[in-house]
C-alpha cells in the first residue's frame, strides 16, 4: 500500500466523519457546523487533485452502461460539493460587494442551493462510497484478520441494514428537503449526537448497498453483453 493510497484513505474518513457531524447541523450548534464545514470543502479540493488523473481520463473514456453509472453518480457528487462551496462562501460574506447590491435575492438563492446541495451531496457522496466499496471491504477484512468478512457478506444482515437505513431515510423526511418540498431542517432537541449519528450511518449504509449492487449488476451486463458480442462475431465469421 503505498503512501499516496494510505493518504487517500485518510483523507475520505476525515472527509466522511466531517459530512456525518456537518449534517448534525442544529446539534453541533452553528460556529462548528460554519468551521467543520470549510475544512470539509478544503478536504474535497484535495479529494479532486489527488484524482486528477480520473478527470483527465474522462474524454478518452468508452461510455458503457457501467461507466456511464460511475461518471454520472461522481459528477454528480462533484457539482452538489461546488454548488456547497458556492452557497458558503455567500453565507461567509465571501463576495464581492456589487452582487449583493445587484441581487437582493442572493441569500435566499444561496440558502436554497445550500439546502439542495447538502441532502442531495449527502446521498450521492454514500452513492459514490458504494463505488468503491471493494476497497473499504478489503481494508476492513485486512485489518480485522477476516473477523467481519461474515457480517459483511451475509445477505440477511445486508438487508437488516437497508432497510433500517431506508426506514430512517423515510423518518427523518429526506426526500421532502431533497426535493424542496420542506425549506425548514427540523432536528430533535432531545435526541443524542450519537443517535442521529447511528440513525444517519443507516441511511449511508443503505446507499452503498445499493449503489454497489448497481454498480455489480452494470459490470455483469456489460460483462455478458461482451461474451454474447464475442460469441456473434465467431459465428459471423464462420
Amino acid at each position: 500500500m503505498t503512501l499516496k493510497f494510505k493518504s487517500k484513505i485518510v483523507l475520505d474518513i476525515i472527509m466522511f466523519i466531517l459530512l456525518l457531524l456537518c449534517m448534525s447541523y442544529s446539534l453541533i450548534g452553528t460556529k462548528w457546523h460554519e468551521y467543520l464545514g470549510i475544512i470539509l470543502c478544503i478536504g474535497f479540493i484535495i479529494h479532486c487533485i489527488l484524482q486528477k488523473n480520473y478527470f483527465a481520463k474522462i474524454i478518452s473514456l468508452k461510455y458503457t452502461l457501467y461507466n456511464s453509472f460511475i461518471l454520472i453518480i461522481n459528477l454528480l457528487t462533484f457539482l452538489t460539493m461546488f454548488g456547497l462551496i458556492i452557497s458558503s462562501l455567500i453565507f461567509l460574506d465571501y463576495i464581492p460587494l456589487f452582487l449583493k447590491t445587484s441581487f437582493p435575492n442572493l441569500i435566499n438563492f444561496a440558502r436554497t442551493l445550500h439546502l439542495l446541495s447538502a441532502y442531495w451531496g449527502f446521498i450521492l457522496i454514500s452513492m459514490h462510497l458504494g463505488l468503491h466499496w471493494q476497497i473499504f471491504y478489503n481494508l476492513i477484512t485486512k485489518y480485522t484478520k477476516n473477523k467481519l468478512s461474515y457480517l459483511l457478506n451475509s445477505k440477511l444482515i445486508l438487508w437488516i441494514i437497508f432497510l433500517y437505513g431506508l426506514n430512517n431515510f423515510i423518518h427523518y423526511d429526506l426526500i421532502s428537503y431533497m426535493l424542496l418540498q420542506n425549506n425548514f431542517v427540523y432536528f430533535n432537541p432531545s435526541q443524542s449526537l450519537l443517535s442521529f449519528f447511528v440513525d444517519y450511518l443507516s441511511i449511508v449504509a443503505t446507499f452503498i448497498i445499493l449503489s454497489n449492487y448497481l454498480r455489480k449488476s452494470f459490470l455483469n451486463f456489460q460483462t455478458k453483453d461482451c461474451i454474447l458480442s464475442h460469441i456473434l462475431y465467431k459465428l459471423d465469421k464462420k
